[in-house]
């Protein structure tokens, strides 16, 4: 293996471990607090910009495949669908010509809540289960009560709660962007991203 491979290989290694970290820290951070967010996606964020939309896709596995086997029932690793449209929209839609555009910073946000709060929705009602954060179940609560069909009860509690990750990932994920030194950062990627060849760039 030459030098540039191994390069590569610890760049994609010690950022992903930093997306990682993010988003087992701040989950439990926003757990133990009881905030109104999840943020356990907020680093699958910063990879998929930072590398590429594999990279944010790998940790996000990994985070939902911890989340479920010591937090929540085995089944709820199908929520990484959620975390898989995290790291496609926010690692697709911020790039312009293979660089990052924080202009369309605002747009992949929207688009992150408006899919997860749709997905979630689904998968809630396929699951045949009740929100498990407390304030996703207040709202839901509130809405079913107050005679809001089932479908759009979960969409609407998951989505405010994801609207919130949505504004942490916009203030988080430029700041950790700017901080990392440019060797760690995928600056010009044009996305070739496939089972076979998923940490192709382009500089």
């Amino acid at each position: 293996m030459n030098d540039s491979r191994k390069k590569e290989i610890l760049k994609y290694a010690a950022v992903m471990l930093i997306g990682l970290g993010l988003n087992i820290g701040l989950y439990w951070i926003a757990h133990i607090f009881e905030l109104p967010m999840w943020l356990d996606t907020v680093g699958t964020a910063v990879a998929a910009v930072t590398l590429e939309p594999a990279a944010g896709l790998v940790i996000g596995y990994a985070t939902n495949l911890f989340e479920s086997s010591a937090i929540y029932m085995s089944d709820t690793i199908i929520y990484y669908a959620i975390t898989a449209s995290c790291a496609l929209i926010f690692g697709i839609m911020l790039r312009k010509k293979g660089k990052i555009s924080w202009k369309r910073l605002p747009l992949a946000a929207l688009s992150y809540v408006a899919v997860s709060a749709v997905l979630s929705a689904v998968i809630s009602i396929w699951r045949d289960s009740p929100p498990s954060s407390g304030w996703e179940l207040m709202i839901y609560g509130n809405m079913i009560s107050a005679g809001a069909p089932s479908f759009f009860a979960y969409a609407v509690s998951a989505g405010a709660l994801k609207l919130v990750d949505a504004a942490v990932m916009c203030a988080v994920t430029p700041l950790v962007y700017t901080v990392l030194p440019e060797s760690m950062k995928n600056v010009t990627h044009i996305s070739a991203t496939t089972w076979k060849s998923p940490f192709n760039t382009n500089p």
